[in-house]
């Protein structure tokens, strides 16, 4: 037996003691085996195909008792449970996060976990998503599954407080030819130059940055004169779950435009952003243009 075996069957007592519903794991002598237990390596070694076939049975037994012992006091509510997420502390190769991602792949596994909620009189959505975050920093706030590892729920709200956008120029010509946005609650800064002078004011560092001509002085940037220096931040509110456009504190000039529309939206007249502290909440296909030339459109990803 190999110490990835001996590692799950000692955890796999303790978080099925209080919930039976997925039948009990095996551990005949768990206890003297667990006294033999080598230390657990910081960075497993990459896994082999003897250690997945051996444990993988051993990890989904846990695995479903610790999503059991999450979901159940969400039994006969209004909530709905629409993806689950594992959060392990180790690298992408780890002999447990290899685990993980054959358990999402593994139609019988999703099965059980659906039968489990229905049981429960839990609602679910029947296209549940599952997710694994590699060196995930959220590991010791969510239902632990083993050491380093966890499972968190998610509702439809917490899904859009987890989703991704995109920033593409579609006139205007930035550094990089798009921008991931990441809902951390970061200021992404939008403006001219990658780490311009603000006139009378500081230095700053612009997350989504136009080409200034003062960094490459060629023809085609000098449409890019059209964005100031600091034009506008992006942030997202996890509160709302939603991204927000502020005018830059910076542009003091009021003749500096900025306006939203949304082409999908039959939204043609636009929203004027005019005020620092108003801002305007980004929807899906929204297209971004400062003072009538340049355009950057936003998109969220799922």
């Amino acid at each position: 037996m190999n110490w990835f075996k001996k590692k799950f069957e000692q955890f796999s007592e303790k978080l099925n003691a209080d919930d039976t519903s997925f039948g009990p794991v095996e551990k005949k002598g768990a206890a003297e085996e667990a006294a033999k237990t080598p230390a657990t390596p910081k960075t497993p070694d990459r896994v082999t195909a003897s250690a997945r076939v051996d444990n993988i049975e051993a990890l989904k037994e846990i695995t479903l008792g610790a999503i059991s012992q999450t979901v159940r006091m969400l039994g006969y509510s209004n909530t709905v449970i629409s993806g689950l997420v594992f959060h392990s502390a180790y690298k992408d190769n780890a002999i447990e996060n290899v685990g993980l991602m054959s358990l999402m792949k593994d139609p019988q596994f999703i099965n059980r976990i659906k039968r489990e909620f229905k049981s429960r009189g839990i609602n679910y959505k029947e296209d549940l998503s599952l997710d694994v975050i590699h060196e995930s920093p959220d590991t010791e706030k969510v239902t632990a599954i083993t050491d380093g590892i966890g499972v968190e729920v998610l509702t439809p709200k917490d899904i859009l407080k987890k989703r991704k956008a995109r920033v593409v120029a579609t006139e205007g010509i930035t550094w990089e030819p798009e921008y991931i946005l990441e809902p951390s609650g970061k200021h992404y800064f939008i403006g001219r130059g990658k780490d311009p002078k603000i006139e009378n004011g500081p230095k700053i560092h612009n997350d989504i940055a136009f080409i200034g001509i003062e960094e490459k002085n060629e023809e085609q940037y000098k449409i890019n004169n059209f964005i100031s220096r600091s034009n506008a931040a992006i942030v997202f509110d996890k509160e709302i779950g939603a991204y927000k456009l502020f005018r830059s504190k910076f542009l003091n000039n009021p003749s500096n435009k900025i306006k939203v529309f949304n082409a999908s939206l039959d939204d043609f007249s636009g929203i004027s952003l005019n005020n620092a502290a108003v801002p305007h909440i980004l929807k899906n296909g929204d297209s971004i243009c400062f003072n009538d030339t340049i355009v950057l459109e936003f998109q969220l990803l799922d």
